[in-house]
């Protein structure tokens, strides 16, 4: 069996009835096809509500939460409670920052009350952005965030889209498949150096040194990984870094 993870990002039209085919045709022989992306699942998955798509699992908000394809929640790990009001005050006492809100894994919201599966502020300036973050995650190790755009992204420091794949394998009998990665982003690294990588040509510059290969975009890579012939020129096996 093979596993296909892929970003969900703007360049990638599942709505394209090609690559619809594609995906389907790959899960309806065996296979797994796994969206991992930094949106939250209500966003998932209205984008994806008429495309009649086959997704296996869906690992949302960087690896903080898993929803099985009828979207039930099969695993989630919050932000401890007692860091949402510290980490919010950090954040609105800037002048840089916009906005922040809680990111409940369905929704934003401003309500503390609610559980974090994240907090995301939006900045003006990602240059102070980014020195207002690594001031947050020196003063709250339990947290990790990361800068996308002019938006700052934290989520609990244990997770992240590979840790959301380790749990999948140990949970749901997936550790023999063959594993294959289409990521573009900064939140795709620790999948692209575990598993046999792609990204399109216009990824971020830190994974490209551990990508098998850059390529047109996911239809290629669908295409590669289901043909036989091709699979000569890639290394099948999980790498271990």
């Amino acid at each position: 069996m093979k596993i296909l993870i892929s970003d969900m990002n703007n360049s990638i039209n599942f709505n394209d009835p090609e690559l619809k085919n594609l995906i389907n045709n790959f899960v309806n022989s065996g296979n797994k096809f796994i969206i991992a992306t930094d949106k939250a699942v209500n966003y998932v998955a209205d984008v994806l509500a008429l495309t009649d798509l086959e997704v296996d699992y869906y690992i949302c908000n960087d690896g903080a939460a898993i929803f099985d394809r009828y979207f039930n929640v099969v695993y989630r790990k919050d932000i401890k409670s007692k860091l949402v009001r510290p980490l919010l005050d950090m954040l609105e006492d800037d002048n840089n920052i916009i906005e922040s809100f809680i990111d409940t894994s369905h929704g934003f919201v401003k309500d503390i009350t609610k559980c974090a599966n994240g907090i995301i502020a939006h900045c003006y300036d990602s240059l102070k952005a980014e020195l207002l973050l690594n001031k947050i995650m020196l003063k709250y190790p339990e947290i990790h965030g990361y800068l996308n755009y002019n938006w700052i992204n934290i989520i609990d420091r244990e997770v992240n889209k590979s840790t959301a794949i380790d749990y999948l394998k140990e949970n749901y009998r997936l550790g023999n498949s063959e594993i294959y990665v289409y990521g573009n982003s900064k939140d795709d690294i620790e999948l692209v150096q575990k598993y046999n990588s792609f990204a399109s040509k216009d990824c971020c510059e830190d994974i490209k040194k551990y990508l098998k290969e850059q390529v047109d975009g996911l239809q290629q890579v669908l295409e590669l990984i289901t043909k036989d012939s091709k699979l000569d020129d890639y290394d099948i096996f999980e790498t271990i870094y």
